[in-house]
């Protein structure tokens, strides 16, 4: 009998013994996944709302976003929903998105998927959208691929916007411009003065009727 209880106490110390060992082990392990995404990810929050001055850019930033993190050795905030505010005393554009990255060491922000855009710019109200859009605060200019904006009565399809004080630049190659008679008409170039008068070129080609 004493025999049968010595040998029950001994299975019982390994059974402890191991299940202490495999504890350990998955601790440990847990630990240093953990370490491995710290390591990475120096920061990260949650349903977030900042506001962000940049050097050589009178714009000021206000970005809200459904969650922002940023890695390690990295000037960049990666924004998930974001909102986006650039805003100035004759300009205020609102943008959305899907996702992006704003590099606060290089003054840029990269927008993809499901862009609208929407604000006021030369006492002109703006509606638009886009595929994907790089800003470049530095320079004051916004590209896109595949950009469109609604002007007045204009529908406007282009891929740059410059931002100078006393007008917004409109390029591409080309610029559709389509009336609300469905005219369309192309050129290389369009400004919205400040006073908020959108100035058609001299001369324009006319594309089709709609």
């Amino acid at each position: 009998m004493q025999k049968s209880i010595f040998v029950y106490l001994l299975a019982l110390f390994f059974l402890i013994g191991s299940l202490l060992f495999l504890s350990s082990f998955f601790l440990n392990t847990s630990i240093n996944k953990n370490d491995d995404i710290g390591d990475q990810v120096i920061f990260e929050a949650k349903n977030i709302s900042i506001n962000l001055n940049f050097k050589e850019s009178d714009f000021i930033l206000k970005v809200k976003s459904s969650m922002v993190n940023s890695l390690k050795e990295e000037k960049n905030l990666y924004v998930f929903e974001p909102e986006i505010l650039l805003s100035e005393e004759k300009i205020l554009i609102n943008l959305t998105s899907n996702k992006g990255i704003i590099s606060y060491g290089r003054n840029t922000i990269q927008l993809e998927e499901n862009i609208k855009i929407s604000g006021k710019v030369n006492k002109n109200n703006l509606k638009g959208n886009a595929l994907g859009m790089n800003i470049d605060l530095n320079n004051r200019s916004l590209f896109s691929e595949n950009l469109v904006l609604f002007i007045d009565s204009f529908e406007i399809s282009f891929n740059e916007i410059n931002l100078n004080d006393d007008k917004m630049i409109l390029k591409g190659d080309p610029i559709y411009l389509k009336d609300k008679d469905g005219m369309i008409t192309t050129t290389s170039s369009l400004e919205l003065k400040s006073s908020g008068e959108l100035v058609l070129p001299e001369k324009i080609n006319v594309s089709s009727f709609n």
